[in-house]
């Protein structure tokens, strides 16, 4: 198991490099606080007399900088439109992302009938995404063809796929791996392809933007946020806040999950869930009795770190945070509702603590102490996404030491 491996390839934006080589793993707690960043502190001035203490400080100066911009669900029609107009906004990118469904892969086997397998691709727009790029790695991009495929490298590195090979998707059509490229480059999607070809493969969602821009951090945040309203809820982050530059990124990206837990072939159901490969099933998913639990179902690869929290609560005398009604939820194949994402229940890789009194969509209502152990164990807790789901708690890194 590891934390958040990001490569060191060609990165957006070159001043991304330093940021991102800094947080080649992810930090103990540094996720869950960026969860809720909020307008950056402006520097305060030296009180070298009686007048200078009492000014108000000044906003840093200008900068060429990128931010990311991202909301729930996908963005609303027209942002991106509406901040590329915003003074001070010198570039805007628009990246795409859904799951497409494969049936083969050279070298890999065909799967049983009606079986595929999910890979997250992003669609990007060449014109405007390799402003985002170092100028070395911008080609790729621009040069890419119709039913191309670039593909990150921990996704080739997962299915043995090379620059050549060939993806079979569910309808018949096929794309061809035109290059092998760092994870930071595609926002740690499995797959990039043009924004052409995302049409024709049904990635539509507008899932995050970044802007380039000259004007202060704060300037540029409160005219994106502005423009939104107060009724939608935004994520704003700038290069060091987050691993990846990506929306969700309070979690692990798809491909990382697969990295831990496998990647499995699924045959949906109609009904928001689907039946999962009995191959994988059967090498993964386990039931054990766990303290304050009870029998839980999850992945064998969950299981030490649940135990071991659950083990502290109750050593502690921490049990009674913990009702065993309305927790155990963990291994469950399906999508999240009305989404077209996979749960990471799907992977056994989640689990449902106190959901009784911590409903999704409410203000958490969990103790900081369960919060911290789960934490401590390598589990993020949904209680300051942007959309709450305080029951919700998934794996995000090994435990700590």
């Amino acid at each position: 198991m590891r934390r958040w491996v990001v490569p060191t390839g060609g990165l957006i934006a070159g001043a991304i490099l330093g940021a991102l080589l800094m947080l080649a793993v992810q930090g103990s707690s540094a996720e869950l606080a960026s969860t809720t960043t909020s307008l950056p502190e402006l520097p305060s001035p030296s009180p070298t007399d009686a007048s200078q203490a009492t000014t108000m400080p000044k906003e840093p100066p200008p900068s060429d900088e990128v931010l990311l911009v991202w909301t729930p669900g996908g963005l609303p029609s027209g942002f991106g439109e509406a901040v590329d107009a915003l003074e001070g906004v010198v570039g805007v990118t628009i990246v795409r992302s859904d799951l497409i469904h494969i049936v083969s892969s050279t070298p890999s086997s065909d799967l049983a009938p009606g079986f595929v397998i999910p890979l997250e691709v992003m669609g990007f727009d060449s014109d405007t995404y390799q402003a985002f790029i170092a100028k070395k790695d911008a080609g790729l991009f621009g040069t890419l063809g119709a039913n191309e495929i670039l593909l990150g490298a921990t996704s080739a590195r997962l299915r043995g796929l090379q620059d050549g090979d060939v993806i079979t998707l569910e309808d018949g059509r096929s794309l061809t791996v035109a290059g092998i490229v760092d994870d930071v480059l595609i926002g740690a999607a499995e797959g990039a392809v043009r924004v052409r070809d995302a049409d024709q493969l049904g990635v539509t969602t507008e899932r995050y933007l970044l802007i380039r821009h000259q004007s202060s951090r704060v300037t540029v945040e409160m005219a994106v946020r502005s423009l939104l309203g107060r009724d939608t809820a935004v994520r704003v982050r700038s290069p060091g806040e987050t691993p990846v530059l990506r929306h969700g990124d309070a979690v692990l990206p798809q491909v990382l999950i697969k990295e831990q837990f496998g990647e499995f072939a699924y045959r949906p159901d109609g009904n928001g869930g689907f039946e999962v490969d009995g191959e994988w099933l059967e090498a993964n998913i386990v039931t054990v009795d766990v303290p304050l639990l009870g029998p839980v179902t999850c992945h064998r690869n969950l299981i030490s770190a649940l135990i071991g929290a659950m083990t502290e609560l109750e050593e502690s005398n921490l049990g009674f945070l913990v009702a065993t009604e309305g927790s155990q939820g963990c291994f469950n194949p399906r999508f999240i509702a009305n989404r077209r994402d996979i749960s990471r229940h799907a992977w056994g890789a989640a689990v449902d603590i106190n959901i009784g009194t911590n409903p999704a969509g409410v203000e958490s209502a969990q103790d900081p102490r369960l919060l911290a152990v789960m934490e401590r164990w390598g589990f993020t807790s949904g209680h300051d996404w942007l959309i709450p789901d305080p029951g919700h708690f998934e794996y995000l890194r090994p435990a700590a030491p």
